[in-house]
């Protein structure tokens, strides 16, 4: 079985790319706490997700850089060519259901409404999938 859930924090903001035929996919990182700590402070595990179509639209949405959320989906691998001829190999999570961890902050529903774009009331802990 492959199943995995996480709860961590975006390290960077989240961009769409277009993949073509009005898909898109994100690509960002989870920083999840580990349950130990260092003598510093706290460590963390850095998890990179995958995330298509509506789920990585609605993270572009609501979500920015150190948001909390919670992830459901599964682990993969695959591979690519760069532009050298380098294969790369990558593995990540597959996003399949995302709940956001915390209400929106008010910076943020600024800016949409800046942007004439008017966000509709969304209940504290949403889940999301397809």
């Amino acid at each position: 079985m492959n199943t995995i859930s996480l709860i961590g924090r975006l390290t960077k903001d989240v961009e769409l790319r277009s993949v073509g035929d009005g898909r898109f996919v994100t690509n960002n990182t989870l920083a999840v706490r580990k349950t130990f700590k260092k003598e510093q402070g706290t460590d963390a595990d850095f998890i990179p997700f995958v995330a298509w179509g509506k789920r990585a639209e609605l993270l572009e949405e609501y979500c920015s850089k150190g948001d909390l959320i919670a992830l459901n989906g599964k682990m993969q691998s695959r591979s690519y060519l760069t532009e050298t001829s380098e294969t790369r190999y990558v593995i990540e999570m597959f996003v399949e259901e995302i709940e956001f961890l915390q209400k929106k902050t008010p910076e943020k529903v600024t800016q949409h409404v800046s942007q004439n774009i008017i966000p509709t009331p969304q209940p504290a802990s949403p889940v999301f999938s397809q």
